[in-house]
């Protein structure tokens, strides 16, 4: 270093940006002082060039033009006409939108702190990718209405849509893999540690203060225990290749179905920001995306490959249960944010696909944890990015409530009216997952605890108890659904699920309550069950074209088949049966299967009742998303 005539000291050389404008640098200490007046950020006097981030499709030196022809590059999968014949018979839909560079997601326990989209070369595209897409085309896009255009293209241009969704989906895989290697929690460390300003720029693809945000981002990681994740740097990770089949093939269908009401909650799964995530997270999603898989499947897969795909689900689904064990067993991260996370993610898994889990422990945990934090409105006041995760709680809580024994309910908070308040501050987030009107879903609310109510009470209350639930059916016939119905070019659509809505209340409220003696069992009780019964099938059926109706029709399909143990109607029961199956397959999830199996032990046992269909708590109703 030098000093100056005024005995300031200078630097030895002039800082990178202004020998690259070829100007006179100042070479004031730290930083000089033209470069802000310029409107540019000094780079500093180090020996070395610092690194320059370019955007996604601009260059900064050309090579020197020749008098030779330009190569080209063509794209021969294996030999043209065997893979032209393959790639002409796999029907496909229309392709999801690409992710946005640039796009930034925040972390939930710090919400100032960003990562950016990193901006990594493209990945090549291999036969193996080819062959990926190829099989996932194939086993889930089988369904006519969403294969019909693709009848209508030429064999080079299937090849060359094939060529570009492939190329996406090893993108995606390539991007994740390299944040893995270069971000996990020692190398964070010791760009910290030395202050390393440009490799933290480097690690965030960002030069705004990168140093404070990788700060935080190690705080985030040290208080939750998040292990270095060295191991999952296997370009064959099983954690990347589920993020990427979530944001691939279970996204785009989410969304479709978000047409009438968009849910802000749901999001392509952030495969730069892995590495902060605890692993409960990364062998959840394992478990999700190969559950998916398993059940979108068509008819007459092969045995084999399901039962491989099985135990393999047994393995991760047992990791995560010892990563949460873990969690909760430490002081610091028992009732953390992420931990809270963890365990919604992995109950909502289980209740959405797992065969034998016992989702209910979870939900019990959960609900002590929260009490930890201090009750449900506590926590959102506390930690209000965990809204979206404990509206899902809400949503898994209420409809088990439904369906299962009174002995099981669950209460989220008492009394009764304050968890109505809460519910009704978050509906705007509940909304997008059922699309029931907040006025039915409180309605139901109130029935699952009346329910609770009468079997607990004494014989002298049954007078109380009839009047409130004669209260409720008529607050629930009093609905309009036209009323309700939003106004635009979906009206109908609104009305149509409005309706649905309607009825199936109706008769749970109906179903349920008779078997307790709350509401009696005359002949115009009777004839007012059949009459929703009646209505209900038919909105159902003339809901087949809605999208939307797939993720939502869980409930109204299972209060429909109670019904339909009252009367020998084989063709309704058949209908619902069939609907069951073809929602399995293309939400991905085993929930209608077992709505399926309930519902067939219960006809057979031909005992007509609320209580004589769900003896046990089941949870057959996760919306999509919910995961």
């Amino acid at each position: 270093m030098q000093e100056a005539g005024s005995g300031e000291r200078i630097a030895d050389r002039q800082c990178w940006e202004c020998l690259k404008r070829r100007l006179v640098c100042d070479r004031t200490l730290p930083l000089c002082k033209k470069c802000p007046k310029a409107g540019k950020e000094c780079p500093g006097y180090n020996e070395q060039k610092p690194l320059q981030w370019l955007e996604p499709g601009k260059v900064s030196l050309r090579p020197r033009k020749r008098n030779s022809p330009p190569k080209k590059f063509i794209f021969r999968p294996r030999t043209s006409g065997t893979s032209a014949a393959i790639v002409a018979s796999v029907p496909v839909a229309a392709p999801c939108e690409p992710s946005e560079p640039g796009l930034a997601e925040s972390i939930s326990q710090e919400p100032c702190l960003t990562l950016a989209y990193p901006l990594f070369e493209r990945s090549s595209i291999t036969s193996e990718a080819i062959e990926i897409y190829e099989s996932h085309l194939a086993s889930l896009l089988v369904q006519e209405d969403r294969a019909a255009w693709w009848h209508d293209l030429d064999v080079e241009k299937r090849v060359k849509h094939i060529t570009l969704m492939a190329t996406e989906a090893a993108a995606a895989s390539g991007v994740g893999e390299r944040i893995m290697r270069i971000g996990n929690q020692d190398q964070i460390k010791e760009v910290v540690e030395r202050g390393q300003y440009w490799e933290a720029a480097a690690l965030l693809q960002s030069n705004r203060d990168p140093l404070a945000k990788i700060q935080r981002l190690l705080r985030v990681m040290q208080a939750n225990k998040l292990p270095s994740y060295d191991f999952l740097s296997d370009e064959t990770c099983e954690v990347v290749h589920a993020v990427n089949y979530f944001n691939t093939r279970i996204y785009p269908y989410i969304k479709e179905t978000d047409a009438l009401a968009p849910n802000p909650a749901i999001i392509r799964f952030p495969v730069w920001a892995l590495h902060v995530l605890p692993p409960a997270v990364h062998y959840t999603t394992v478990c999700l995306s190969i559950n998916h898989y398993m059940h979108s499947l068509p008819p007459g897969s092969s045995g084999m490959v399901i039962g491989e795909k099985r135990l393999k689900i047994y393995n991760y689904r047992g990791l995560a249960i010892r990563a949460l064990n873990e969690s909760i067993a430490r002081k610091e991260t028992r009732s953390s944010d992420l931990t809270i996370t963890s365990i919604l993610m992995f109950m909502a898994m289980e209740v959405h696909d797992s065969k034998d889990g016992d989702w209910r422990s979870h939900a019990d945990g959960m609900k002590q944890l929260i009490d930890i934090r201090g009750g449900f409105q506590s926590l959102l006041r506390a930690a209000p990015h965990l809204t979206s995760a404990l509206v899902v709680f809400v949503i898994i809580v209420t409809f088990s409530n439904t369906l299962g024994p009174v002995s099981r309910q669950l209460n989220i908070t008492e009394p009764l009216e304050q968890h109505i308040k809460e519910v009704e501050k978050v509906y705007s987030l509940v909304f997008p997952y059922t699309l029931c009107p907040v006025t039915l879903f409180i309605d139901i609310i109130r029935i699952n605890r009346l329910r609770q109510e009468v079997a607990l009470s004494s014989f002298a209350d049954q007078y109380q108890h009839s009047l409130n639930a004669q209260n409720i059916l008529a607050r629930i016939e009093g609905f309009i659904p036209g009323d309700w119905a939003q106004a635009g070019e979906n009206q109908d659509d609104w009305q149509l699920i409005g309706s649905i809505y309607q009825s199936a209340t109706a008769l749970y409220c109906i179903m349920s309550l008779q078997a307790l003696v709350a509401l009696p069992a005359s002949t115009e009780m009777n004839s007012t069950r059949t009459d929703h019964a009646k209505h209900l099938l038919e909105n159902m059926k003339a809901a087949l074209h809605l999208k939307q109706l797939k993720k939502i029709a869980m409930f109204p399909l299972c209060v429909l088949g109670v019904e339909a143990g009252y009367h020998d109607q084989q063709r309704t029961r058949l209908w619902i049966e069939r609907q069951l199956e073809g929602h399995a397959r293309l939400l991905g999830t085993s929930s209608p299967l077992k709505a399926r199996a309930v519902l067939r032990r219960y006809w057979r046992w031909k005992r007509p009742g609320w209580n004589e269909c769900f003896d046990e708590p089941f949870t057959i109703l996760v919306p999509a998303g919910a995961c």
